[in-house]
C-alpha cells in the first residue's frame, strides 16, 4: 500500500489497467456484436415491450428477495458467532469460505441433487408416502443458489466486521442487569461500511457466478427429468 514516504509508482498499475481494458474491450465487442446483430426497431418500441418491463421487474425483484433472505439472516448469525464460542465454530467458518471457491456448476448440480425432483428430499417424501412439489427451477431456484453462496459471504463479512469494531462500541460481555447487546452496535451505519470494505472484490464474482445460477435455474431444460 502507497504511503506518503512511498509514492505510488504508475508503473506498477501498467499490468492491472492492461488487464481491466482488455476485459472491458471484450465486454464492449460482444455487446456491440449483439447490438449489431439486432433486428432494427425505435427506440419507442423498445421501452414499450411488455417482455423487456417484466425482465426488468423481474431482475429487481429477484435482487432485492435474494439480498433480503441472504444479509437478514446473516445479521443474526454473525451476531451469534461474535457473541458464543462453541465446539465446531472453527469448522462452520470453514464451511462459509468454501462458497467463495466452490465452482459454480459443482454447486448448482449439488442442489439439483438434493432438491430436484428425483434429489435426496423427494426420494425421502416418498419413501413416508408424500409429494415433493418443490421445483429448483424459476425464482426459487435462483433464490435458493443465491442463499447458498451469498449467506456464508455475508456472515463472514459482517463477524469480521463485529471482531474488528472496538470494544467500548460493541462489548461481548455485559454483566447481569446490564442492558443486552442490540442487534448491532451503535454506529450500525460504519459497521456495515467495514463489513461492506473487505468485500468489494468479490462483489463482480458474486455477480458472474449469479448469471450461470440464473442461466440453469431460470428454465426447465427440455427433456430433464428432475
Amino acid at each position: 500500500m502507497a504511503t506518503r514516504r512511498q509514492p505510488l509508482n504508475i508503473g506498477w498499475l501498467a499490468p492491472g489497467l492492461t488487464a481491466a481494458a482488455l476485459l472491458v474491450a471484450v465486454a464492449l465487442a460482444a455487446f456491440l456484436a449483439l447490438w449489431g446483430s439486432a433486428p432494427e426497431a425505435s427506440w419507442r418500441s423498445i421501452f414499450s415491450d411488455s417482455y423487456l418491463w417484466h425482465v426488468i421487474r423481474f431482475s429487481f425483484w429477484q435482487a432485492f428477495l435474494s439480498a433480503l433472505f441472504s444479509v437478514v439472516p446473516a445479521i443474526f448469525l454473525a451476531r451469534a458467532l461474535y457473541r458464543r464460542r462453541f465446539p465446531g465454530r472453527t469448522l462452520l467458518l470453514r464451511l462459509c469460505a468454501m462458497t467463495l471457491i466452490l465452482p459454480v456448476l459443482v454447486a448448482v448440480f449439488g442442489i439439483l441433487s438434493v432438491y430436484g425432483r428425483q434429489g435426496w428430499l423427494a426420494t425421502l417424501f416418498n419413501v413416508v408416502g408424500w409429494q415433493w412439489d418443490f421445483s429448483p427451477y424459476g425464482l426459487q431456484g435462483i433464490l435458493l443458489a443465491h442463499v447458498f453462496f451469498n449467506m456464508p459471504m455475508a456472515t463472514r463479512l459482517l463477524l469480521q466486521a463485529l471482531e474488528e469494531y472496538p470494544r467500548r462500541a460493541a462489548p461481548d460481555r455485559r454483566p447481569a442487569g446490564h442492558a443486552r447487546l442490540p442487534l448491532f452496535p451503535s454506529g450500525g451505519v460504519a459497521l456495515a461500511t467495514a463489513a461492506n470494505s473487505p468485500g468489494r472484490g468479490t462483489d463482480l464474482y458474486a455477480l458472474l457466478r449469479q448469471l450461470c445460477h440464473r442461466a440453469v435455474a431460470r428454465r426447465r431444460p427440455t427433456g430433464h427429468n428432475d
